[in-house]
């Protein structure tokens, strides 16, 4: 009798939590955006659903970039430097594994040798890629271990920023004021080859479909469009300013670009909708979208751009005409912003 009492009495609790767990499970986000702070220094995270700050968290100086893990449980935050690329500063050695449940730091890898960790991306096989531009090297990086495994050479020790094909294959860098891109063999770790940009180019991204890999030709006001297959200049698409950043939508059809105003000091923000089908510019922002390019992406949930501006914002814009639809403030000098969702994991 006794031990019955005690069971109904376990089954009534039971029943009282399960309610409360439920609403905790429905309240969780399901998708996430973490704002990297190069001022704070360190990272903001957000619902992405609702733009509303979970928790931020503090790091060495400075951190440019960030990328979640495929579950979403961690973000993967390289300290860089407080300084730009080829300036002289601080050199920053470390990677942060940061817990999205709370900003709580969780580990931090020591990179050693290889100094100023920039730009970060986890690829499908769960290994980190990391750039080391100041060793022409891109790190690769176990994350269950939390060791470099190994290395590809990029030829050039102002690799900023690149892309990767979707199987994990290929990769392309933006080697910036060097005027070149870099193709290198992943599985082979070597490098493929080196192409001429023509001038200074700014960040890399590669269409969903693999077709092309993408840079901004900012001082010549273009955007380049280069074929996978064969690493060739497909074609470029003019620009009213200087682009810098581009984000392809999910399905393929248009290219974000976010740079500057033409002929204005300061410049402020302009955002381009190109259509590669016609190779022509679809669409332009008229908001004021303040000062000086951070990063630029599409939010999963809502479809909608998102974009920072080292003012100190975030700006919202419609994907189909650019209208701004929202503002919010962010940490200072905010630069790379980042999304994940539960349905990339599932």
């Amino acid at each position: 009798m006794v031990k019955n009492m005690k069971k109904l009495a376990l089954c009534l609790a039971c029943a009282l939590l399960l309610p409360g767990l439920a609403a905790a499970q429905e309240a969780a986000p399901r998708a996430l955006l973490a704002v990297v702070s190069k001022a704070l220094p360190g990272i903001v995270l957000y619902d992405a659903a609702t733009d509303t700050q979970i928790c931020q968290v503090q790091t060495d100086v400075a951190p440019h970039e960030a990328a979640f893990s495929a579950d979403g449980r961690l973000l993967f935050v390289p300290i860089y430097s407080s300084a730009n690329i080829g300036q002289a500063g601080p050199n920053g050695h470390t990677i942060d594994f940061i817990r999205t449940a709370d900003c709580g730091i969780e580990a931090t890898l020591d990179t050693g040798e290889f100094l100023r960790p920039h730009f970060v991306v986890q690829g499908p096989s769960g290994l980190l890629y990391v750039t080391a531009e100041m060793n022409e090297a891109i790190l690769v990086i176990d994350p269950s271990k939390r060791e470099i495994i190994g290395t590809l050479p990029t030829g050039s020790h102002n690799t900023h920023f690149f892309a990767m094909t979707s199987d994990e294959s290929k990769l392309f860098t933006s080697n910036v004021s060097d005027g070149t891109l870099s193709v290198i063999d992943i599985p082979g770790k070597r490098l493929l080859s080196v192409v001429d940009a023509g001038g200074s180019n700014q960040r890399m991204t590669v269409s969903p479909d693999d077709r092309w890999f993408v840079t901004s030709l900012w001082q010549s006001s273009k955007v380049a469009f280069y074929r996978t297959a064969d690493q060739q200049l497909d074609f470029t698409v003019t620009i009213e300013g200087s682009p810098f950043v581009g984000r392809f939508s999910p399905d393929g059809r248009y290219l974000y670009n976010m740079g500057t105003e033409p002929n204005k000091r300061p410049a402020g923000i302009q955002v381009w909708k190109i259509d590669p089908q016609t190779r022509q510019v679809v669409a332009a922002s008229s908001a004021a979208l303040g000062t000086g390019t951070g990063g630029l992406q599409v939010n999963p949930v809502n479809g909608q751009l998102y974009l920072t501006a080292y003012s100190g914002t975030v700006s919202v814009l419609d994907p189909e005409n650019l209208a701004l639809l929202r503002q919010f403030e962010t940490a200072p000098t905010p630069d790379g912003i980042f999304f994940w969702s539960s349905k990339k994991a599932d």
